[in-house]
């Protein structure tokens, strides 16, 4: 659109969810996991997994489903869209408040106003960088990409939410999902220099 906001059109006809067993994970080892909720039957075992061996978990959290409902108590960080916030409580702050009770990290992102988050009871707030707007296709996902890429890095707090709000910003200045991710270069630019911790 004009103003860089996407337009999509998702059709999943008559495809279920997998189930529990359909895939073997047991030969991966990773760093971080990160769930987006459209796979709960899978989706909930690794989270078990990933607490007994104490691998960072995340939720995308884009709107209020099965998925996400099944998932939100079950991470260590709860990223989730203004959208999701408002279908689970109805305002940004009162779901904050709520989903801090559920997830020790949260996060709501609210597009161009930049996002709030919760961590125990410390509350904060991060502008969005100021960018001119193409296409925001992809730019949650390049968002909570560069989060667990963050995390894995040990970057401080304040640090993570900085490198993974410039990873969303930048994917909105290029036209696509893809093509809008940032290479390192230029998240490092963009960051001047600030993610020099996250390694190629």
């Amino acid at each position: 659109k004009p103003d860089g906001k996407r337009a999509l059109i998702n059709y999943k006809g008559a495809c279920k969810a997998l189930a529990a067993d359909s895939i073997d994970f047991s030969s991966i080892q990773p760093k971080v996991i990160l769930f987006d909720g459209h796979e709960p039957y899978i989706s909930v075992p690794l989270t078990e997994r990933a607490r007994r061996e104490g691998i960072p978990s995340v939720l995308d959290a884009g709107s209020v489903h099965e998925g996400t409902l099944a998932l939100m108590h079950r991470v260590d960080y709860l990223a989730c869209s203004e959208k999701f916030a408002q279908q689970y409580a109805g305002d940004v702050e009162t779901a904050l408040a709520r989903l801090a009770e559920l997830a020790p990290n949260v996060i709501i992102t609210l597009s161009e106003r930049g996002l709030i988050w919760q961590r125990g009871q410390e509350r904060g707030a991060l502008s969005a960088f100021a960018v001119t707007a193409l296409d925001s296709t992809g730019a949650g996902d390049a968002f909570h990409g560069a989060l667990a890429a963050g995390i894995v890095a040990g970057l401080p707090w304040q640090a993570l939410l900085r490198y993974a709000s410039a990873a969303g910003a930048l994917c909105c200045t290029k036209m696509g999902a893809r093509e809008g991710l940032p290479s390192k270069l230029a998240h490092t630019a963009f960051l001047g220099g600030d993610c020099f911790l996250i390694s190629p």
